[in-house]
């Protein structure tokens, strides 16, 4: 499979303790893949937040591994004490982006990435 995945993307993680809900956008250049996720995070109990987590990452064939790499509110004030993510998945023939995530905190999760 030799898609490029550039573009906006509506992202969903379910995760041990709440739900993330947002979009992502993405730029792939040959193998290597930057941009950034943004979304609600709504946990258990807590009230719900924005975050803007900046990603780096890398595609081979249909296999897609992506690092979180500093998160941020909207406005771009830093959110230094996020656990950022790890996430890899596959891009699926129906041309979904489906993984799994974790943080340092051994947080995991499953998330979705549907072409908008």
């Amino acid at each position: 499979m030799n898609n490029n995945i550039s573009g906006k993307w509506i992202f969903t993680e379910e995760f041990e303790c709440g739900i993330d809900k947002g979009f992502a956008f993405l730029t792939q250049d040959e193998d290597t893949i930057t941009g950034y996720l943004e979304y609600e995070e709504s946990i258990e109990d807590d009230e719900p937040f924005m975050v803007r987590q900046e990603i780096v990452g890398t595609i081979h064939n249909n296999q897609i591994h992506l690092k979180g790499e500093k998160a941020l509110t909207p406005d771009g004030t830093p959110l230094n004490d996020y656990n950022l993510d790890m996430l890899e998945g596959t891009l699926t023939h129906e041309g979904k982006i489906v993984g799994h995530g974790f943080d340092s905190e051994d947080i995991c999760g499953v998330f979705v990435l549907e072409k908008e």
